[in-house]
């Protein structure tokens, strides 16, 4: 909706800028650039950007608010949740010392367990050890699908996978 405002905003600045006196012109091109960069700023910190797990790492994105990565040995499990976290970016969680959340909104449906717990920057609050990192995706069946994949190659070989 905020792209569509700006977009809306630079066809109605020429407009406007038709019917201003020739030297408030230059004035006003500054204050409506500030404005549109403005707007494409806010959709940046809060667009959704995809979330990448590899062999080596996870990394959990919010945006321009920040991102956490976490090596993969470290994610023991991973389950759907649906929880409501206020704040946003990578915050910690209120009632639990040892999580921390990681969204671009309040709500979230992923839990991961971290088995050691990773050492977290959370800027004002400071470093803490964090066991469980709670995160926002858009599919999270597929988020999941993907940790489990990325989990094949660190088993045993004479493993048998009953998974369906």
């Amino acid at each position: 909706m905020i792209t569509v405002l700006a977009v809306l905003e630079i066809v109605a600045a020429f407009l406007v800028s038709l019917m201003i006196p020739p030297v408030l012109r230059p004035y006003h091109a500054v204050f409506e650039v500030l404005l549109v960069l403005t707007a494409l700023g806010a959709v940046a910190a809060t667009a959704r950007h995809p979330h990448l797990v590899s062999d080596a790492q996870v990394v959990l994105r919010t945006g321009l608010l920040g991102e956490l990565v976490l090596p993969r040995e470290t994610v023991r499990s991973a389950s759907r949740v649906l929880r409501t976290v206020p704040g946003r970016g990578l915050r910690p969680v209120a009632g639990d010392a040892h999580a921390v959340a990681c969204s671009v909104g309040g709500t979230v449906d992923v839990c991961l367990r971290l088995d050691p717990p990773v050492a977290v920057d959370l800027g004002e609050s400071g470093v803490v050890a964090e066991g469980t990192v709670y995160a926002s995706v858009d599919y999270p069946e597929a988020f999941l699908r993907a940790l489990r994949m990325s989990d094949v190659p660190r088993r045993a070989p004479h493993a048998v996978d009953e998974r369906p």
